[in-house]
């Protein structure tokens, strides 16, 4: 039972949650989404109304995983890869089993940080023409640093855990059959 839990929790955080977040970074761009949202957040909401957010979110959860993929496996991280060949080894239950707990607390881990820094953007653009009409140019100022700062941490992150996941996994691959 382990096995699907953190698995399921995986998936969550890897396309459930920055499919979510993707959702309401529309929302504040496309007025319809936005009124979507808010019958969600009330008592008028129903099953389908809520199986419709799931699914558009998982949708959007897939599309921005290319966006990440691209960004940090095709460009960042380029130099960190898995041979194909190692692949072949996944034969061995035992490596397998390692691999997939790597990818369960390693890369998801990964993809909800990458996912999140490419959502970031639209998020934060869409809350600065959305809410922010009047204000002081010092408060936009430190929400633009703090928006930098989100940024580069989600980022780092998203690094660290794709790089890590990729050692792990060769570790584990490169193993001898015992």
């Amino acid at each position: 039972m382990k096995d699907v839990t953190s698995t399921s929790f995986g998936l969550v955080i890897a396309f459930l949650l920055p499919g979510l977040a993707a959702l309401y970074a529309l929302a504040l761009w496309a007025p319809s989404i936005l009124e979507m949202f808010r019958t969600f957040l009330t008592s008028n909401s129903n099953i389908g109304l809520f199986l419709l957010v799931i699914a558009i979110a998982l949708s959007l959860g897939l599309v921005v995983t290319v966006f990440r993929w691209f960004l940090f496996e095709r460009w960042l991280c380029k130099s960190h890869c898995l041979n194909p060949f190692y692949f072949a080894q996944l034969s061995n239950d035992a490596k397998l089993v390692a691999f997939r707990a790597a990818i369960d607390e390693h890369y998801r881990y990964h993809q909800f940080w990458g996912g999140m820094t490419v959502i970031l953007p639209v998020l934060y653009l869409g809350w600065l023409v959305n809410y922010w009409k009047g204000g002081s140019l010092l408060l936009k100022a430190l929400s633009f640093l703090v928006f930098i700062g989100i940024e580069y941490v989600l980022g780092r992150g998203a690094v660290a855990a794709y790089t890590i996941f990729i050692a792990r996994a060769k570790s584990i691959l490169e193993q001898d059959n015992a």
